[in-house]
C-alpha cells in the first residue's frame, strides 16, 4: 500500500502541475472554470474517495464492489487526472493557439463593460424579459409539484426516506412540461440572475439592484423546488466566483466567508433532513462529498459487461438511441435499480452519478475509457479559452458562471456529446446579441445622419 500512496502523491502533484498549465493559474483567489474542476470535481469528489477506499476506509456502497473493480477505478481516476489536463494543454497549443496564462491575465485585468456602448439598453430589456419568463416558468413548476420537499421537511418533519421520495417526485416524476421546468426555470432562473448580478455591479443603481434581488429569489425558488440540496449552494458559489472574476481576484476574507457559508449550509441541510449531525469521514455530509460521489465508479466496473452488456450509446436520449438501434438506458439509473431495488420500489431512489469515465465505460468499453478524458479535456479547454478571449460583459460572465458547475464531470459522459441546455443557452445568447446589434445599428444611423447634417451646415458657412 505504500507504493500506492506514493503513486497517488505523484499523480496528484503532476495533475496539479498540468491543470495549472491548462488553466493559467490555480490560485484559490482567482478561481476559474478549470481550476474549480480540479479542486472540487476531481480532487474532493473523486480522488480523495477512491484513495480512502483503496486504503481500507469503509463505505457502505463501495464495499459492494469487488477488489478488482476498486483497483480498476483507482487507475481509471489516475488516468483521468493526467490525460484530461494533458489533452487540454495540447488542444490549447495545437488548436486554439495563444498562451492561456496571458489570456487569463489580460481577462482578469480588464474592466467589466457593456457589450456595446449603444444598444445595451435593448440587451438589458431582453434580459429583463427573460427574467420575467423564468419567474412564470418557476411559478408553473411549483403549481405542478404536489408537495415541495423542503416545505415538507420544515412543516411535516418528514424522515429521510420520505424526503427522497418527495425529491424524486419533484424532479424525476414531474407531471408538468419538463422543458418549461428544465430550460425556463432550472436553467434560465439562475442564468439570468448571474447576468443581473453583473449588471448591478456594472451600473450600481437601485433599479439594477432590485432586478438582481428579484432574479436571485426566482433562482433560489427554482433550485429549491427540486429538493436537491446542492443546487442553492452551487448558486451562491457561482455568484462568489463571478464577483471574483469581475474584480480580478477575491480577498482571503471573502474566500473564508464562502467556505464557511458552504460548509454551514451543507451541515444545516443535513441536520434539517436527518435530525442529527454526523461528521465521520465515511458517512454523513462529509462522507457524501468525499466517498459517496465516487462510489458508483467501482460498481460500474463490476456491472459492465459482466452482469449487463455495454450500452453501446444507449445513454443518449431515447430518440437518438433508437436511431442507433439500441435501447435507451442511463448507466447511473441501472446501477440504482441493481443495488437499491427497495428504494426504487419505494420511489425514493434516483441515479448513481459519478465521474464521467463511468458512463463512458458503460457505453463504449475500453474505447470510451481511453478517449473520454481526451474528448472532455478538449471540450472544456475550448469553452474556457473562448470565454476568456471574449470581452468581460455581463452576459459572457453569466456563461462563465454557468460552466463552473455546468460541465458534468461527476455526471455523465454523454452530456458532453449531446446537451440540450447548452444549445438553449447558445440560442438565447445569440438572440440577445442580435437584438443588441439591431439597436446599435439604428443608433449608429441616427448618429451618422445627425453628424452629416452638422457637417453640411458648417461647410456651407
Amino acid at each position: 500500500m505504500y507504493m500506492y500512496a506514493l503513486f497517488s502523491v505523484i499523480v496528484l502533484v503532476l495533475s496539479f502541475y498540468l491543470f495549472k498549465k491548462a488553466a493559467g493559474t490555480m490560485s484559490l483567489l482567482r478561481l476559474n472554470i478549470v481550476s474549480f474542476i480540479f479542486y472540487v470535481q476531481l480532487f474532493i469528489l473523486t480522488f480523495i474517495g477512491i484513495n480512502l477506499s483503496l486504503f481500507g476506509v469503509y463505505h457502505y456502497r463501495i464495499s459492494l464492489a469487488s477488489k478488482q473493480s476498486l483497483f480498476s477505478s483507482y487507475f481509471a481516476v489516475c488516468y483521468v487526472m493526467l490525460i484530461m489536463p494533458s489533452s487540454m494543454i495540447l488542444a490549447q497549443k495545437l488548436l486554439f493557439r495563444g498562451e492561456i496564462k496571458k489570456k487569463l491575465h489580460n481577462y482578469l485585468g480588464s474592466r467589466l463593460r457593456p457589450l456595446q456602448s449603444e444598444g445595451d439598453n435593448a440587451l438589458v430589456l431582453y434580459c429583463v424579459v427573460l427574467s420575467v419568463i423564468a419567474f412564470f416558468a418557476t411559478i408553473y413548476t411549483f403549481s405542478q409539484i404536489k408537495e415541495l420537499p423542503m416545505v415538507a421537511v420544515l412543516v411535516d418533519k418528514v424522515d429521510p426516506v420520505s424526503f427522497n421520495r418527495l425529491r424524486i417526485e419533484a424532479s424525476k416524476e414531474f407531471s408538468g412540461n419538463i422543458y418549461i421546468r428544465n430550460l425556463f426555470s432550472l436553467f434560465l432562473g439562475p442564468f439570468v440572475s448571474y447576468i443581473a448580478y453583473a449588471y448591478n455591479f456594472l451600473y450600481k443603481s437601485l433599479r439594477y439592484k432590485l432586478w438582481f434581488y428579484f432574479t436571485a429569489i426566482v433562482a433560489l425558488m427554482a433550485l429549491l423546488s427540486t429538493g436537491e440540496k446542492a443546487l442553492p449552494i452551487e448558486y451562491l458559489i457561482t455568484i462568489f466566483i463571478i464577483k471574483s472574476t469581475i474584480k480580478g481576484k477575491s480577498s482571503v476574507k471573502d474566500l473564508i466567508k464562502i467556505v464557511v457559508l458552504t460548509l454551514g449550509l451543507i451541515l444545516g441541510f443535513y441536520v434539517l433532513i436527518t435530525g442529527r449531525l454526523d461528521v465521520s469521514i465515511n458517512s454523513g455530509p462529509l462522507g457524501r462529498l468525499l466517498m459517496g460521489q465516487v462510489a458508483a465508479l467501482p460498481l460500474t466496473f463490476d456491472i459492465f459487461p459482466r452482469i449487463h452488456p455495454f450500452l453501446n450509446g444507449g445513454s443518449f436520449p431515447a430518440w437518438l438511441s433508437s436511431m442507433l438501434g439500441v435501447e435507451h438506458a442511463r448507466s447511473a439509473r441501472l446501477l440504482m435499480e441493481i443495488f437499491s431495488p427497495l428504494y426504487i420500489k419505494a420511489g425514493a431512489a434516483g441515479v448513481m452519478n459519478t465521474l464521467f469515465i463511468a458512463e463512458a465505460w458503460a457505453n463504449f468499453g475500453f474505447i470510451g475509457l481511453l478517449l473520454a478524458p481526451v474528448i472532455v479535456g478538449v471540450i472544456v479547454q475550448f469553452v474556457y479559452n473562448q470565454l476568456i478571449s471574449l470581452p468581460k460583459t455581463p452576459v459572457f460572465l453569466a456563461v462563465i458562471g454557468y460552466f463552473i458547475f455546468g460541465f458534468p464531470i461527476t455526471g455523465g459522459f454523454v452530456d458532453f456529446l449531446w446537451n440540450p441546455v447548452w444549445l438553449f443557452m447558445v440560442a438565447i445568447i445569440l438572440l440577445g446579441i442580435y437584438i443588441s446589434s439591431l439597436s446599435f445599428r439604428k443608433s449608429f444611423r441616427r448618429g451618422r445622419l445627425k453628424n452629416y447634417g452638422h457637417f453640411s451646415l458648417s461647410t456651407s458657412n
